[in-house]
């Protein structure tokens, strides 16, 4: 079982924050270029073991343990709370797939994100 990051994951509608320990962070971000034009190829796996969130698709996913809080009273102040969340932390992620493999020997929860 491989351990090297913390993240947090903010729920797609309502922006509750989950910060879960010990997962294994794969960040695989690039571009290639092609005769086709510029290809980018960004992707971030995240293996996560324990916790009690499964995350679903359009959840945000940040490595790290974050105390950022949006402000969810009104659509304007999610709005404001996103802009300021984008400027503080650009190397976001959103949650594209979730395999959940919490059986065998080694349950885990896969997360696809871009």
């Amino acid at each position: 079982m491989l351990k090297n990051a913390d993240c947090t994951i903010y729920e797609k509608n309502t922006y509750t924050r989950h910060i879960i320990t010990d997962v294994y962070w794969n960040d695989s971000r690039g571009a290639t270029v092609t005769k086709n034009g510029r290809q980018v190829n960004d992707s971030v796996t995240v293996y996560i073991y324990s916790g009690e969130y499964v995350p679903k698709a359009g959840d945000i996913v940040v490595k790290g343990t974050l105390e950022f809080g949006f402000d969810t009273s009104t659509q304007q102040n999610v709005s404001a709370s996103m802009k300021q969340f984008r400027e503080q932390y650009p190397q976001f992620a959103v949650v594209k797939a979730v395999n959940d493999g919490r059986y065998g020997g080694l349950p885990h929860i896969e997360i696809i994100a871009r």
